[in-house]
This record gives structure tokens, C-alpha cells and sequence, in this order.
């Protein structure tokens, strides 16, 4: 018995550890069967066991049913295919004591305040066999509202990252497309800056050989003055010597 109980606590803890999932007080629930998609009656509805039970588990609602039926129908005849959109879950199977049968199952939803639809499969050997929907409206006047879950960081979408990546690639085009301006620009700066430094070497080259004409005119009008004079020298001592000679012939005879 030790050893059961020491088990059965190690058990506990364990689960406990392993962060097992908080679930609230469990809470009884009326509910009514319908025919599917009207306020009527439903004549499963007999087979369903009043109440269900509700408890909160991981912010949503798990409902607990039960269907019964009597032992001459044939074993467990009424099974539930599909509720809320979901395959029943904890499906168990079992026997009363007048050995009817009973069918226990549960499912989890978040809207208890809405309209449940069930859909059935019936099979009474021998005398009934068909598969039907139901409606199954909850009484959740009294019913626990949800807590809201912790919010969580989202994600960036694709349309989000693709727009991202648009102007990406815009801004690139862009950058490209002023990057050939750019160099029109400077090579038309350097073009204008080549030919000022050519026009104003070629002024450099013609004052230059304007200055070194002048300079050469300078340098032979000296020149050509000396000239001139030795002639006119040598002229005037001709013409003093002739004189001379010809007073002192004269003079003589």
C-alpha cells in the first residue's frame, strides 16, 4: 500500500514538472437537441444523457457527453462521427449495471455560446440504419468566459517582406540609375576643365611667340640703327677727304 501511494505521488510530480496543463473546476451544462438547422425537437435526442460537463482547459471549453442506449438496440448503436467540426476525442465505451450501453466522448471549442451541429450514425440491428445531423444548443447563461491567451511577438508576413524587398529594389534601381548621370556629369566637368587648360595654354603659346616676336623686333631695330650710322660716317669721311684734296690741289697751283 506504501509502495502504491509513494507511486502514485512520484506520479503527480512528474506531472507536475512536466507542466501539466491547468484545468478548472468541472461544471454541469444543459443543453437541448435539435433537427439540424431548426428550433424542433430532435428524436436522438433521447439518447443523450442530461447534463453535460464543462471544464476550461488551455482557454477553451472541453464538454463531456454521454449517449445511452438500451441493451436490445444492439451494441452501442448510436456513434458520433463528427461534433463542432472535430472528431470526438476521449472516446470510452462501457456498461451500467442494467447493462445499457454507454458512450462517453468529449470535444474542445471556444464558442459554446453558438450552435454545436453533431452528426450521427445510427444502426439499431435489424430495424434502423442512417446517418442524421443535430443541432445542439448549449444553456451557457451561467457558463465561465474565457481568459485571453498571452500575446505573442508576430512575424513579419511575405507580403510585408516583399514589399521590403521591393524597395529594396527600387532604391537600388534608383542608386543605378543616377550612377550614369553622375558620370555624364563628371565627364562632361572634365571634358569643360581639358578644354580650359587647353585654351589657356594656347593663349599661353601665342603671347608667348607674340612676346618672342617683340623680342626679336627689340633686338634687330639696335642693329640695323648701327648700320646706318657706319654709313653715313663713312660718307661724310669720304667727303670731308675729297674736299680736303681737292682745297689742297687747288690751293698750289
Amino acid at each position: 500500500m506504501k509502495r502504491v501511494k509513494r507511486w502514485l505521488l512520484m506520479s503527480l510530480l512528474i506531472l507536475v514538472g512536466l507542466g501539466w496543463p491547468v484545468i478548472g473546476h468541472a461544471q454541469s451544462l444543459d443543453y437541448t437537441a435539435l433537427k439540424y438547422g431548426t428550433s424542433q425537437t430532435s428524436m436522438a435526442g433521447k439518447y443523450f444523457v442530461h447534463p453535460a460537463k464543462v471544464q476550461i482547459v488551455q482557454h477553451a471549453y472541453q464538454v463531456t457527453m454521454e449517449i445511452k442506449t438500451a441493451k436490445h438496440l444492439n451494441k452501442w448503436p448510436v456513434r458520433v462521427l463528427k461534433i463542432a467540426g472535430q472528431t470526438p476525442q476521449n472516446v470510452q465505451k462501457s456498461r451500467d449495471s442494467a447493462g445499457n450501453y454507454l458512450l462517453f466522448y468529449t470535444f474542445t471549442t471556444t464558442h459554446l455560446n453558438r450552435d454545436i451541429t453533431a452528426k450521427l450514425a445510427i444502426n439499431v440491428l435489424g430495424v434502423y440504419k442512417a446517418t442524421h445531423k443535430l443541432t445542439l444548443a448549449f444553456k451557457t447563461a451561467n457558463l465561465p468566459a474565457l481568459s485571453q491567451p498571452k500575446a505573442t511577438a508576430t512575424k513579419q508576413s511575405p507580403a510585408t517582406k516583399t514589399t521590403a524587398a521591393k524597395q529594396t529594389q527600387s532604391a537600388t534601381t534608383s542608386d543605378s540609375s543616377q550612377k550614369p548621370v553622375a558620370k555624364k556629369k563628371a565627364a562632361s566637368a572634365s571634358a569643360a576643365t581639358a578644354s580650359k587648360v587647353s585654351s589657356n595654354r594656347s593663349q599661353a603659346s601665342t603671347s608667348s611667340a607674340t612676346a618672342s616676336q617683340e623680342a626679336d623686333t627689340a633686338d634687330q631695330a639696335p642693329k640695323q640703327k648701327t648700320h646706318w650710322m657706319s654709313l653715313l660716317g663713312g660718307s661724310l669721311a669720304i667727303v670731308i677727304v675729297v674736299l680736303g684734296g681737292s682745297w689742297w690741289y687747288f690751293g698750289r697751283h
